[in-house]
């Protein structure tokens, strides 16, 4: 059986760049490396471009590499009896070359019985529409993956990239454009739920898997009869959640991209499910086929990822933790990667209560600029430190709390004045709760959990239990341009600018 795939070149897709400034990711990596179990192969991913056209993995089982970069996915070409089917549909673009590949093993004209997706998001679904049209077969997904085929933005499934990047672009973007790109990536007309109990249509042989986390509705396609699994993005063999993983294409066993998946925690989950199925082969979304060892290498990393989440999520405080009081660093890739959120903000792509603290460090003098998000208390303006008696926190004091807060080019002087113990829950509400988020959006569920320990109700009562390991301070809007304070008359600094730093 042929052990490595080749990749068919394709154009940089429209969404590539967007996927790979995604990819300066706000959290630490989920991966564990398992290259001695990967399919042998160049030592990057995708493979070298004079390798092309359909490989066979497994038995009827072709796989085709499409794109260019680490963004490439793969689709697969799955014979079933005496007909075919399609599982994944790459970029928008891609349809000539999967048309292409299906053509070179079934004949000329060959159409599938069936397009199957494991999920959508445009890698894996851009090309769907295009060709069920062309070919008049239908497009399955999971029941709870029909409203994303609509290609419109829904604010229930949203995921980081979403909102630190697509949206933001979105919305500079004239109507009539936005509702084009929408159009493009509409597929409802052809679209139609899996049936239940994982039948597949136009493959007796397999069943789908449901996968949640990656996005609402992701599943995996298994054939049980040789344990050969499709797992989309549920699981990937190429590290697309570090930087070094996306410009060098480092083989690694891993989840999904955290940065463009919905639910995290949902998706640990079912990568436990995927490995308790002990599948003999794995074909990734994106990456190599994992072909000798895999059920070893997916149970280990399945552990990895549920008995080891607290070490990886430094930034998580359960409810009763005494020593989690002090200063907890942040991912040590988000913090070397600061300068995104800086550049996103001065354009004023980041959401609009996003603003970067500029205050100089309290040992070198230099500016250290830091992104934050100012919350709305009660008409006034807030910040939350959540990790805790970090770095700008103590410059800050050292400045006197006299900070600059900056957003789309504009600099304000302010002064912080920090809320007392008693005080800082309702304001730690308020925090998650901004921008008109609810109670039981994915969201909040989200971040009340990982970085306040309490549930998504808020109950100012639990979260006064954790109030003293988050300073909160309340911005006091100063003079205009190092004027004088109107509250002590007292002269207020504005910090020179300089280079610019993490903290």
């Amino acid at each position: 059986m042929p052990t490595r795939v080749a990749v068919t070149g394709g154009p940089r897709r429209v969404l590539s760049p967007l996927l790979r400034v995604g990819g300066v990711r706000l959290a630490r990596r989920v991966r564990a490396e398992v290259s001695t179990h990967l399919a042998r192969g160049p030592g990057r991913w995708p493979p070298s471009a004079d390798r092309r056209g359909p490989v066979l993995v497994a038995p009827d089982v072709h796989v085709v590499t499409l794109g260019s970069g680490t963004p490439a996915s793969t689709v697969h070409l799955v014979g079933s009896g005496g007909s075919w089917v399609l599982v994944d549909a790459g970029w928008a673009g891609d349809a000539g070359e999967i048309r292409r590949a299906a053509e070179s093993l079934f004949g000329s004209g060959a159409r599938p019985s069936a397009i199957l997706l494991t999920h959508v998001h445009p890698d894996h679904s851009g090309a769907a529409g295009d060709l069920a049209r062309a070919w008049r077969v239908p497009v399955y997904v999971h029941p709870d993956e029909l409203p994303m085929a609509a290609g419109r933005y829904l604010a229930e499934f949203d995921m980081p990239l979403d909102h630190w990047v697509v949206l933001p672009v979105m919305r500079l973007l004239p109507a009539r454009t936005r509702s084009r790109i929408e159009a493009a990536g509409d597929i409802t007309d052809v679209t139609r739920p899996l049936p239940p109990a994982g039948v597949v249509p136009g493959a007796p042989d397999w069943e789908w898997i449901a996968a949640p986390g990656h996005t609402a509705g992701s599943v995996a396609f298994l054939r049980r009869d040789d344990g050969v699994l499709i797992s989309g993005d549920a699981l990937v063999t190429v590290d697309l959640d570090s930087a070094s993983g996306l410009l060098g294409g480092r083989h690694g066993l891993a989840g999904p991209p955290w940065y463009t998946t919905w639910d995290r925690q949902a998706a640990r989950r079912s990568v436990a499910a995927l490995a308790a199925l002990a599948p003999r082969v794995l074909l990734p979304g994106h990456g190599y086929p994992l072909t000798a060892g895999t059920a070893e290498a997916l149970r280990s990393f399945a552990c990895e990822e549920l008995d080891h989440r607290p070490r990886r999520d430094r930034v998580l405080v359960p409810v009763g933790n005494p020593g989690a009081g002090r200063y907890r660093p942040p991912p040590r890739l988000y913090a070397r990667l600061q300068w995104l959120g800086h550049v996103l903000t001065a354009l004023g792509l980041s959401p609009g209560y996003v603003v970067t603290l500029e205050v100089p460090g309290r040992r070198s003098g230099v500016i250290r600029r830091t992104n934050l998000v100012q919350a709305r208390h009660h008409g006034q303006g807030y910040l939350v430190s959540l990790t805790g008696e970090s770095e700008w926190v103590r410059n800050a004091r050292a400045a006197g709390n006299q900070v600059v807060l900056a957003r789309r080019g504009r600099r304000r002087t302010v002064t912080l004045v920090e809320v007392p113990l008693a005080e800082r829950a309702p304001v730690i509400r308020s925090y998650v709760l901004r921008a008109g988020r609810r109670h039981d959006s994915a969201a909040v569920t989200r971040e009340a959990r990982a970085f306040f320990g309490v549930g998504p109700d808020l109950a100012v009562d639990e979260l006064a239990t954790v109030a003293d390991r988050f300073p909160v301070f309340r911005v006091v809007p100063g003079p205009g341009d190092g004027g004088r304070d109107r509250a002590s008359g007292r002269r207020v600094g504005v910090p020179r600018r300089s280079r610019g730093a993490v903290r």
